[in-house]
C-alpha cells in the first residue's frame, strides 16, 4: 500500500505542537512516523473565511449594507464550504454570504 505524508500533524513532522502537553504531542494517526499508508492519497482541509449580509437595521450584525466577517472554518473544497454557508445564512437569517480561502 503506498505511503502519504501525514495531513495531520503537517507535512509529515510526527508531531503536532499543540499538543506537546499530551505524550509529547505524538501525532497518534501516523504513530509519530509522519506517514500514512492507506490507497487513496489524503485530503487537506483549507480554512475558509465567512461574511453574511443582513439588510435589517435591526439586526446586531448589520453593517451598513456591508459585509459582516463572522467566522473561519476549515473545510475540504470551496463547494463544501458553499453548503456550511448556505446553511448558516439559513439559520441566521442573513440575505447574502461570501466564501473566501484563507492564505497563511
Amino acid at each position: 500500500m503506498p505511503k502519504y505524508e501525514c495531513p495531520k500533524c503537517s507535512n509529515g513532522k510526527g508531531i503536532i505542537n499543540a499538543f506537546s502537553h499530551v505524550l509529547g504531542g505524538v501525532c497518534f494517526k501516523c504513530k509519530g512516523t509522519g506517514f500514512i499508508e492507506q490507497k487513496n492519497k489524503p485530503t487537506i482541509s483549507k480554512q475558509y473565511s465567512f461574511s453574511f449580509l443582513w439588510t435589517d437595521p435591526n439586526h446586531c450584525n448589520y453593517q451598513n449594507g456591508d459585509f459582516c466577517k463572522c467566522f473561519i472554518k476549515k473545510a475540504r473544497s470551496e463547494s463544501a464550504a458553499i453548503k456550511i454557508a448556505e446553511k448558516a445564512m439559513k439559520a441566521n437569517g442573513s440575505v447574502d454570504f461570501k466564501v473566501s480561502e484563507v492564505v497563511e
